[in-house]
């Protein structure tokens, strides 16, 4: 079984699942690699088929294993499913740490978890607040929030290293 270079590697991959096509391709449509081709040795002998059952399982072991908090807010973050991402946000929502009201921490995780992709107007600042809060509290709110979703990352990277590292999927680095 192939391995991944990196934990970075590993969520791009299973968070992306849904984009791997299993359909055969024409031999000018094999030849062609749009993005950044896999590293040389990393999944080596595995045919598209294999890759993708591979993909599969480890997405399904990090799911397992990995608590529910650190699963969450890697999908909210990394998934290309939409639908995926919203019930991740909806389960961020009530657990974030941060002092502010229901609809700016909604706002404020969706901001984070879809940067950009929405009508400009949802990512004004004073549209997450419907009670006159003064600019700088929204501000120092949005920026803790942030602060505490970024961090969940980090441990939610560190928590999916050694349940990689056991399984042998990540490349060992030799001196």
């Amino acid at each position: 079984m192939g391995v991944y270079r990196d934990v970075g590697h590993v969520i791009a991959r299973v968070m992306s699942i849904e984009t791997i096509d299993g359909t055969k391709k024409a031999e000018w449509q094999r030849q062609y690699q749009a993005g950044f081709p896999e590293a040389r040795g990393v999944g080596d002998g595995l045919t598209e088929s294999e890759r993708l059952t591979q993909d599969s399982m480890t997405r399904a072991a990090l799911h397992r294993e990995l608590p529910d908090l650190a699963w969450q807010v890697l999908a909210a973050k990394y998934s290309i499913n939409e639908v995926e991402v919203a019930q991740a946000i909806h389960w961020l929502v009530p657990r974030i740490v941060c002092p502010a009201h229901h609809l700016f921490r909604m706002k404020c995780v969706t901001a984070w978890a879809i940067p950009r992709r929405l009508p400009e107007a949802f990512y004004q600042l004073h549209t997450w607040d419907n009670d006159g809060t003064p600019e700088r509290t929204l501000r120092r709110w949005r920026q803790d929030a942030k602060r505490w979703l970024e961090d969940q990352v980090n441990a939610a990277f560190c928590a999916a290293t050694p349940v990689l590292e056991e399984r042998g999927l990540i490349e060992s680095v030799s001196a």
